[in-house]
């Protein structure tokens, strides 16, 4: 690559993260009225919800048309009207809740709780009814209620982001638990990305190979489990396993 092609392609990425900040900051700043309009409740979060499905389409459209992202999504078509379900998938990357945000309109996401302190994100958070993770027993309520207004509860068990080129982390059992709790099915999924841009250790600002492509595929669907302790220890191995095989 030429001295030229790189500047462009520096400038390019750089420019993106301008844009994607300022895309960043207006979605915030609409959750922020939508909280003082609306008082809490299912209809505030069905709306907070469809505004960030709004604006995370919108960045990755952006950042597609730039030439910066590359997303494979189609496999999640099947998904988006199913009320109800639980989806459970692998951590590559920071980017994989906008990516998913973009694709399904009804997802609540279970997130942690040091990023409900950020003043970029806090508020869309919020009103979107996505939930913050402090403990499992604090956990299983909220994710409940979300559930049984008729939402997609994304959980990442990994707890945090895998590092690029190493194998997933131990599963929590939170996804099981709350399964059980709801008698409600998982349903798994895979994210694939040959892009090492903010993985866990890897700085917001550092240019990763560009484009950055991103394939999200439908695994294997599992009913809801029963309340023993047997079946709940299964669905955990059984989605485990199943993210080792095709992570290794």
């Amino acid at each position: 690559m030429s001295l030229f092609s790189k500047l462009s392609t520096s400038l390019r990425f750089y420019a993106s993260l301008a844009v994607i900040g300022i895309i960043f900051l207006a979605l915030d700043a609409g959750s922020f009225l939508l909280r003082h309009a609306l008082p809490e409740g299912p209809k505030r979060r069905k709306i907070g919800q469809a505004w960030l499905c709004f604006m995370a389409r919108l960045a990755v459209r952006y950042l597609e048309a730039a030439g910066i992202l590359e997303c494979d999504l189609a496999q999640l078509n099947t998904l988006k009207n199913i009320p109800n379900i639980i989806l459970v998938a692998n951590h590559p990357s920071r980017l994989d809740s906008l990516i998913l945000a973009s694709a399904l309109p009804h997802l609540v996401c279970v997130t942690k709780a040091s990023i409900w302190e950020r003043p970029t994100l806090g508020s869309t958070l919020r009103t979107a009814g996505y939930i913050r993770h402090d403990s499992l027993l604090r956990l299983i309520g909220p994710a409940s209620e979300r559930l049984k207004e008729g939402n997609q509860l994304l959980l990442f068990p990994e707890g945090t982001r895998s590092r690029a080129g190493t194998e997933p982390s131990p599963m929590q059992p939170g996804f099981a638990a709350i399964a059980q709790r709801t008698r409600l099915p998982v349903q798994t999924l895979l994210i694939k990305t040959d892009s090492p841009y903010l993985s866990q250790g890897w700085p917001f600002l550092k240019q990763p190979p560009l484009p950055m492509r991103y394939q999200i595929q439908t695994g294997p669907y599992f009913p809801a489990p029963a309340r023993d302790e047997a079946s709940g220890r299964a669905l955990l191995e059984a989605v485990e396993s199943w993210l080792k095989d095709h992570l290794a």
